[in-house]
């Protein structure tokens, strides 16, 4: 049987001027039965275009050949959602901004929605998946919301808080009722504004943990890294069942 294809965003160094990706979500993907393609946005700068984040968007030139070619997207992590492109403006604690990722991501996210692409958003993949379908971010959380430690000073594999899944949802029936992540963000999906999205999962302090998509096959979102706990079996357990909604998308 063909491994289900699965595209996965790469991310850019503008100071070195290179593409990369961790290694962690090529094993991740590889270990739950994907073969993972990565993805990288175009670094160019638009041309003829005055700031109009939507048009921008709207005229990106995304090769329709990636949508046809995927079985699954994994929207992975790296570095700040640009504000404007959720109708924010820049505050003083948001960090660097990659605006060709994140137009290349957004207009990829919300084809993925259009044709029905499994997809699953790790930390900032769930940040990028809310703001494609009209959400909005806290840029801080650590500014208003909380004072729980969620930029963790412990081994990336270990797991420092606990998330509560929602009853009935599919972070439920995979996760269990209680899971324990670990944590590297400072920023969160806002939870006045989640646009179309269910929340599914929460942090004891209210942060947003995981949204789903209603009307979707698979559209899930998560604030934490998985792809660094696949010594979890629970963890391993949310790429797997990734890996056969894709497998199912085929």
């Amino acid at each position: 049987m063909r491994k289900p294809i699965i595209a996965v965003t790469g991310d850019y160094d503008p100071q070195s001027h290179q593409y990369y990706i961790k290694e962690e979500y090529i094993q991740a993907i590889s270990l739950a039965g994907g073969l993972p393609v990565v993805l990288y946005p175009s670094i160019e700068v638009p041309k003829e275009w005055s700031g109009d984040r939507r048009a921008w968007i709207e005229q990106y030139p995304l090769d329709e050949r990636i949508l046809e070619m995927a079985d699954g997207i994994l929207f992975t992590g790296g570095d700040d959602v640009d504000p404007a492109f959720y109708g924010s403006e820049v505050l003083c604690v948001n960090g660097e901004i990659i605006p060709q990722r994140d137009a290349f991501e957004i207009k990829l996210a919300r084809e993925a929605m259009g044709w029905k692409i499994p997809s699953l958003g790790l930390c900032r993949g769930i940040q990028l998946m809310a703001v494609s379908a009209g959400a909005k971010l806290c840029q801080d959380i650590f500014e208003k919301q909380t004072d729980w430690q969620h930029t963790q000073k412990a081994p990336t594999w270990y797991a420092t808080h606990s998330v509560q899944t929602e009853p009935g949802s599919r972070l439920r029936r995979v996760l269990g009722e209680t899971v324990h992540v670990n944590s590297f963000h400072h920023q969160a999906v806002e939870a006045q504004c989640v646009g179309p999205f269910t929340v599914t999962a929460r942090a004891g302090d209210g942060i947003i943990e995981g949204i789903e998509l209603p009307n979707h096959p698979y559209f899930v979102g998560v604030q934490w890294h998985p792809e660094r706990m696949m010594h979890d079996p629970v963890q391993r357990a949310l790429f797997e069942d990734f890996i056969e909604a894709a497998r199912g998308n085929r």
